[in-house]
C-alpha cells in the first residue's frame, strides 16, 4: 500500500512539476506514460526553418532566443485574434506594472483608430504634457520605427522601457510633423480618481480595472457619498479595461443582486459571476459615460450596469470587445490568451458591436472631455459630461 501510495505521489508530483508531462526529460515521460496532445502543428518545418537561418542567414550565430520568440509570436498570430500574444517575461511585467499603477513611460495614453495609432491622453505633470504631447496627435514612428501595421499594445511596449532613458515619439498633429524626445520616467497612475459637483453630485473617473481599482473606488464612495451628495456618474471614457473581478466589485456597488456577467469558455461551458450583494449605492441614481474607447471590463460593467436597469448610459457606442484573456506563464515568456467570450447579464454580445448608450452625444474633440485631475472644476467644452450632470440635477 505504501509503495502504491508512493508511486501515485510521484506520479501527481511530476506531472505538476512538469506542467503535465510537456516540459519533463524523456525518462520521465516514459514513467508518466506522457503523450503530448495531438496536433497537425508541423514540428519538422518549423525546425527546417531555423535549420536554414542558421546555415545560410547573412548574419551567422543568429540570436536563438529572438528566433525562439519570433516563432512564439508567429504561432499565437496566426490564430487570428488581435487580442491574443506572446509576451516576453519584460512585456509580462510592464503590463501588470501598468495594472499596478506603475510603470516607466511618458505618462500618455494611446488607442487605434483604424489604422492609426492616436494619442487619447495625457496625463498631468508627466514627460509627455511638458513636451508639449496632446490628445488627438497621430502617432507615426517611435525612435526612427514607423507605426505602420501596429497595434496600440506595439505602441506602448515601444514607448515604454527603463526609467531615465530616451525615446523619441513622431507624430502627426493635424497634418503637421511634429516631434519629442522625452525622458522615461516612472508614472504612477491612480486607477479612481472623484470630485464632487455643486455639493450635489459625485462624480468618479475609473482609468482602468486593475489590483487597486475595487479598493479605491469603494474609498471614493466612502468619502463622496454624504447626507446632500446622493447622485453618481461613473466615467469610463477611455478605460482600456483590465480584470473582470474588478469590473463586478464595481457593478456589486450598485446592483444588490444577480448576475454581472457570463462567461462563455471554450465547448460552450458557461461560468455566471454575480455580485456581492454589500454594495454602498444601491438607490443613488447614477449616470454612466461611455465612449468608442471604453472597452472589456469598461463594457462589462456598463452592459451589466444597462441590464439590471440601474443607470443611464451617456455618450457613443463602445469599443466592441467581448472576449476574456488570460495569462499563462511559460518558461522563458507568457501567452496571453483569449479563453471566453463574456455576455451580458440579459445574454447580449458585445463582440465587434459595442453598447449603445441611451442617449447618444458627441464630444466636437477629444480634447474636450474633462480632466478630473489637471482641472476639476473646468468642464465648459465636455457635452456628455454636461448632459450627465444635467440630467441628475434636473
Amino acid at each position: 500500500m505504501l509503495l502504491v501510495v508512493a508511486l501515485g505521489a510521484f506520479y501527481v508530483g511530476a506531472l505538476s512539476e512538469f506542467h503535465w508531462g510537456g516540459y519533463a526529460p524523456d525518462w520521465v515521460k516514459t514513467v508518466l506514460l506522457y503523450a503530448p496532445p495531438k496536433s497537425n502543428v508541423d514540428w519538422n518545418a518549423l525546425d527546417e526553418v531555423f535549420t536554414t537561418i542558421e546555415q545560410h542567414y547573412v548574419r551567422a550565430d543568429p540570436n536563438g532566443v529572438r528566433l525562439t520568440e519570433g516563432a512564439a509570436s508567429g504561432m499565437v498570430g496566426g490564430l487570428g485574434d488581435q487580442f491574443s500574444r506572446y509576451e516576453t517575461e519584460a512585456q509580462y511585467e510592464a503590463n501588470q506594472n501598468f495594472l499596478n499603477g506603475q510603470f516607466a513611460g511618458i505618462g500618455a495614453t494611446v488607442q487605434q483608430s483604424g489604422s492609426q495609432i492616436v494619442v487619447a491622453n495625457v496625463l498631468p505633470g508627466t514627460p509627455a504634457l511638458k513636451a508639449g504631447m496632446k490628445a488627438g496627435d497621430v502617432i507615426v514612428a517611435v525612435d526612427g520605427q514607423s507605426t505602420a501595421g501596429w497595434t496600440a499594445d506595439d505602441a506602448v511596449n515601444h514607448i515604454r522601457g527603463q526609467a531615465n532613458t530616451t525615446v523619441k515619439v513622431d507624430v502627426s498633429r493635424n497634418g503637421r510633423p511634429v516631434s519629442f524626445t522625452m525622458t522615461r520616467e516612472e508614472i504612477s497612475v491612480p486607477s479612481v480618481a472623484a470630485h464632487v459637483f455643486d455639493g450635489k453630485v459625485l462624480y468618479i473617473r475609473v482609468f482602468d480595472f486593475g489590483t487597486r481599482t475595487a479598493t479605491e473606488f469603494d474609498q471614493a464612495l466612502k468619502t463622496g457619498l454624504t447626507n446632500s451628495v446622493k447622485s453618481v456618474i461613473l466615467d469610463l471614457r477611455d478605460n482600456p479595461g483590465g480584470y473582470v473581478d474588478a469590473a463586478n466589485s464595481v457593478i456589486s456597488e450598485f446592483v444588490r443582486s444577480g448576475t454581472s456577467t457570463v462567461l462563455v469558455q471554450r465547448g460552450g461551458k458557461e461560468e455566471v459571476r454575480t455580485v456581492s450583494g454589500d454594495g454602498l449605492a444601491f438607490n443613488n441614481p447614477l449616470v454612466v459615460l461611455v465612449n468608442e474607447n471604453s472597452a472589456s471590463a469598461s463594457e462589462i460593467t456598463a452592459g451589466a450596469l444597462k441590464d439590471h436597469h440601474r443607470a443611464t448610459l451617456i455618450g457613443v457606442k463602445t469599443f466592441g470587445k467581448g472576449s476574456v484573456q488570460e495569462d499563462f506563464k511559460l518558461r522563458d515568456g507568457n501567452l496571453h490568451l483569449t479563453i471566453a467570450y463574456w455576455l451580458t447579464p440579459d445574454r447580449h454580445s458585445i463582440e465587434k458591436t459595442g453598447i449603445m448608450p441611451d442617449d447618444t452625444v458627441k464630444l466636437a474633440s477629444s480634447q474636450d472631455e474633462y480632466s478630473v485631475q489637471d482641472a476639476p472644476t473646468n468642464f465648459a467644452n465636455d457635452t456628455q459630461l454636461k448632459a450627465a450632470l444635467a440630467m441628475l440635477e434636473a
